[in-house]
């Protein structure tokens, strides 16, 4: 089946100009694990993405895989999946139930101790209904089967299983012999069940509440066999995560008690982290609720009507974007932002849902029209969102999955609404005020990691900041993970770059590392960084940049490799004041001209480095370069060992052009912008007009 539809601007302050590909899949279910995820089409084939290191995906392989892109696990038909960390299971139409991934503590129940990286059968019952397991820690699964009974295997070493003692079980063992189970969820060391009569039933390791008040008669701290707790029969869903538990009435309210850590139980701050052993209602949001996921650092809950979503809540950590709200930070800031109240997820508006599922840090919903929409975590490709490895990263906001989305790549954004992922931006206009923690942020959207070399990105041709407010002493060097990082690193495809007017760009004090290795950019106008000080590595590894005026940057201090590794730079304009360190003009071959007519002083620029070849590493005639500097200050340079290795050419008033212009030269306007390139015979000031600043030719020079 295939279905079209358009997908518009769905976040306030971000718009994409987009159109939409149709695709195959309609969706009829969904399930994330711990960092893998899998769906069922409506044909019944069997689906997968995301981690697949020891192979939970099935497909017959593993170590260190990610996809970002869904694999089709099997293509008979399959009714149901759940999934554990790093290991899953699955029920065939024909009611048999399948593993694959990790075998700790025999939590696949296929009895032989081997990890599977292609789905294994677990026995030859063919009556399976229903399966669950740990997600997040230990390695305990429970079933349930189309009679009634309930079935329990893998790590028993806390009760978690029901079975009335501390052993592992490495093939699924009968929990008691009562056949009215409807539903059934294990947490680290506790599980939970509900019977057709509506009872809560419990069991498992209680020292922290998870079990509430519960006890097995004895004063210990262990319940060995589903027990019942109190008399309500109006109980429809449980959730058991951690050690904290989670149920829902008939009636749409939801209560929860065990461990209250960093105060998740609830969705507000209530200061009060201790283990909770009376169930509280959960008040924090209105609405009925639907369903309940998430992970041990978060808490995700679904309201609707009739049993579809129109709402989903979200609070706890908002690391890696778990919250969906927009408001993320990437993991790698070494940053925990926490939200102890629930904020609203950022679903498209108008979607019916009819499931939610949880994994760590990242949640997905399935719609009523077999969509998949996801947000969180995504450095294993677990939101199926069809990004290449440079780009797993994570999103801030829902982020539709499995489809073929055609972008013309032009995404318009304040810092108050930065997506999480422009994977297929070729341009990218910034409004609005920015400042450092944006930048950060910012740098992780476009898919910047942590570690030597960071990831980069190979899509953004264009950056426009012609718009913004920059607040004042705003870096361009920020922390990434427990490292540093310059905003555009790495950025292999920028070729332009829109400066903030130059009122704006005086706010910048920091610009290292900028534009480090954007090898692609062809020019970008510095003249309004009249405030930076850091320009070490700025414009490392540019090798397509040809021009760069320094001239109104006179505060610089810090310059090491300013522009090392500049293979195809020519011209440098440079400031009347400078700090010159190593590296400066590192690898400049093509460099022709350094003018320095605004010098001002009566000694030669020294160096912070003794070595005067490490200014100009790798070029090896510096004859070719000519340094234009003020008459008066030409015999200056002339009689210094170091300098008069270039070729020195005093340059005097203003207005002032030389009679070698008739050597074809490139030429630029004072914006460092390509112009054209004089031919012999024509006049420069012909060419160039009245007013305009700057031209870089040998020994020419035009100034207004």
């Amino acid at each position: 089946m295939k279905k079209i539809f358009v997908l518009l601007a769905a976040f306030i302050g971000l718009s994409m100009f987009m159109s939409v590909k149709a695709y195959e899949h309609n969706w009829k279910f969904v399930t994330a694990g711990d960092a893998s995820t899998y769906a069922i089409d409506d044909d019944g084939s069997l689906w997968g993405w995301g981690w697949n290191e020891y192979g939970q995906l099935g497909l017959g392989k593993g170590s260190d895989e990610r996809y970002g892109i869904p694999q089709q696990i099997s293509s008979e038909k399959w009714t149901y999946a759940a999934a554990g960390s790093s290991f899953a299971f699955f029920i065939k139409e024909d009611g048999t139930l399948w593993a694959a991934g990790l075998n700790t503590k025999g939590v696949q129940g296929v009895g032989d101790g081997q990890n599977h990286s292609e789905l294994t059968q677990v026995g030859t019952d063919n009556n399976w209904k229903y399966v669950t397991a740990t997600r997040f820690f230990g390695f305990s699964a429970m079933a349930i089967k189309t009679d009634g009974t309930l079935w329990a295997w893998g790590e028993g070493e806390m009760c978690a299983l029901g079975l009335g003692g501390f052993a592992n079980k490495t093939t699924p063992t009968q929990v008691g012999t009562d056949t009215d189970w409807v539903s059934v969820t294990v947490g680290v060391a506790h599980g939970m069940g509900i019977k057709e009569d509506g009872s809560l039933w419990m069991w498992g390791w209680n020292e922290r509440g998870q079990l509430a008040d519960m006890t097995d008669g004895t004063g210990s701290l262990f319940v060995k066999k589903p027990q019942q707790y109190g008399e309500a029969t109006d109980w429809v869903e449980t959730f058991a995560v951690g050690y904290s538990s989670y149920a829902v009435k008939a009636d749409g309210t939801l209560w929860a008690w065990g461990n209250n850590y960093d105060d998740l139980l609830y969705g507000y701050q209530s200061n009060d982290t201790t283990s909770i052993y009376t169930p509280r209602q959960v008040t924090s949001f209105e609405g009925k609720v639907i369903s309940i996921s998430g992970c041990e650092n978060t808490r995700i809950v679904a309201v609707g009507e009739n049993d579809i979503i129109t709402k989903v809540y979200a609070w706890g950590s908002n690391n890696d974007g778990a919250l969906g709200d927009g408001k993320g930070k990437s993991v790698d800031l070494a940053q925990n932002p926490i939200s102890y109240s629930p904020v609203e997820v950022k679903l498209e508006s108008g979607l019916k849902i009819t499931q939610l599922s949880s994994g760590q840090c990242y949640s997905n919903v399935l719609t009523e029209d077999g969509r998949i929409y996801a947000w969180g975590k995504n450095r294993g490709g677990q939101l199926g969102n069809l990004v290449e490895l440079d780009q797993m990263t994570f999103s801030a906001t829902p982020v539709l999955a499995t489809e073929v989305v055609e972008t013309e790549g032009v995404y318009t954004f304040d810092a108050e609404n930065i997506p999480a992922a422009v994977a297929s931006a070729k341009k990218i206009i910034l409004t609005g005020e920015w400042g450092t923690e944006d930048f950060q942020t910012l740098t992780t959207t476009i898919g910047n990691n942590s570690g030597f070399p960071p990831a980069g990105n190979t899509t953004i041709e264009e950056v426009d900041m012609s718009q913004i407010t920059v607040a004042p002493n705003t870096s361009m060097y920020v922390e990434l993970g427990t490292s540093m990082n310059g905003v555009f690193q790495g950025c292999r495809s920028i070729k332009t770059v829109k400066m903030p007017a130059a009122e704006q760009a005086a706010n910048f004090v920091s610009f290292r590392s900028a534009f480090q290795n954007c090898s692609s950019l062809e020019a970008i106008d510095l003249t309004g960084l009249v405030n930076v000080t850091n320009f070490t590595d700025a414009f490392f590894g540019c090798a397509s940049l040809k021009f760069a005026d320094l001239s109104k940057c006179e505060k610089i201090t810090s310059s090491e490799s300013l522009f090392d590794c500049c293979t195809s730079i020519e011209t440098i304009i440079m400031p009347k004041t400078i700090t010159i360190e190593k590296f400066f003009f590192g690898d400049c071959q093509a460099l022709r001209t350094i003018d320095w007519t605004r010098f001002e002083g009566t000694e030669v620029p020294q160096f912070t480095t003794s070595v005067f070849w490490d200014v100009f590493q790798y070029i090896n005639d510096l004859s070719v370069i000519t340094l234009q500097v003020p008459a008066s200050a030409e015999s200056l340079f002339k009689a210094d060992a170091n300098w008069s290795r270039l070729t020195i050419v005093g340059v005097g008033a203003v207005n002032d052009i030389t009679n070698d212009i008739n050597v074809a030269r490139d030429v630029y306007n004072f914006k460092g912008q390509y112009i054209t390139t004089l031919k012999a015979g024509v006049n420069a000031a012909d060419v160039l007009g009245n007013g305009l600043y700057i031209v870089g030719g040998k020994k020419m020079i035009i100034r207004k």
